[in-house]
């Protein structure tokens, strides 16, 4: 059987809602340390408006940080793939002169959150996102593009899954090389999941599609158990479970990657992933971010 893919959110997803913001100089270390976990995959940071989310205002200066540093270099030549979201086309300017080979792109499955998130409709929202895979595509950069809130919203309840797919399948038919479902609010069940994933896999072939989950309900490698067992290789997970949405009020940390890790190994489905490297990152991340240790096994 393949590998699991891991695209590690940690740097990006998994600060952008916590109480301590990060120097540019912990988040350099951040992510060399998350650089030899040997994630396939990288979220580098957002550009967006630093009002908008402070704790990731200096993506400009982190890229050109980063590029200062040989193990950065070596680990780009080697193939690991370094993502910045971005909201609209100056983000993409932004990320295009940053120098990351990656672009990720999201649209909100759900009317009140897309509004309060990037302040435009789902519709207008999908348009800009389908020229930015266009722009990104064109500029031989790879894309990313998210369904968020595909299980559930905090505004609007419920999703209609038949939305979702919509949205799902549009961005394919663009050309992003990753799909992926989110669900930004951590309320998706097990048999959501299997639902979910089995019927964009109709659609969208199954190395292109992923899956975003948070943990909010406790279900989160349950749920990846799931997409894993339907077909989907391709998961995103945050060193230490961290993050979270801050437009999206109620939604905790991230899929931990330590779980992943383990979920592979129980599923003989292996990542790349190296545990004691991944352990460094989490012990260095909590400390930088002020949090409680994670209690050690009794031997």
């Amino acid at each position: 059987m393949s590998r699991l893919r891991v695209h590690e959110v940690a740097p990006r997803d998994g600060l952008q809602n916590e109480a301590v913001a990060l120097s540019t100089a912990a988040k350099v270390e951040l992510i060399r340390l998350l650089i030899a976990c040997a994630p396939q995959s990288i979220e580098i940071t957002s550009f967006v408006r630093p009002d908008r989310v402070p704790q990731l205002a200096d993506a400009d200066d982190l890229c050109v940080r980063l590029q200062e540093q040989d193990w950065y270099r070596q680990a780009r030549a080697q193939g690991l793939s370094c993502a910045g979201l971005v909201a609209n086309a100056a983000g993409l300017d932004r990320l295009l002169a940053a120098g990351l080979d990656c672009v990720t792109l999201l649209v909100s499955a759900s009317e009140g959150h897309s509004r309060a998130n990037v302040g435009m409709g789902v519709e207008q929202a999908l348009s800009s996102c389908l020229e930015m895979i266009d722009t990104a595509r064109r500029a031989g950069l790879r894309t990313r593009a998210y369904v968020s809130m595909a299980f559930g919203c905090p505004i609007d309840g419920p999703t209609d899954p038949g939305r979702v797919l919509e949205l799902a399948q549009a961005m394919a038919q663009a050309g992003s090389d990753q799909v992926i479902l989110a669900d930004t609010l951590g309320v998706a069940t097990v048999e959501q999941t299997t639902g979910l994933v089995g019927a964009a896999l109709d659609a969208i072939a199954a190395e292109r599609l992923g899956l975003h989950m948070h943990d909010t309900s406790r279900r989160a490698v349950a749920c990846c158990r799931a997409g894993i067992e339907v077909g989907v290789t391709a998961l995103d997970s945050a060193a230490g479970g961290t993050g979270g949405c801050p437009f999206a009020p109620g939604a905790a940390g991230n899929l931990d990657t330590r779980a992943l890790l383990q979920l592979g190994e129980e599923m003989e489905r292996p990542t790349t992933l190296s545990a004691p490297a991944l352990e460094q990152a989490e012990v260095f991340l909590r400390q930088q971010l002020q949090l409680p240790q994670p209690p050690q096994p009794h031997p």
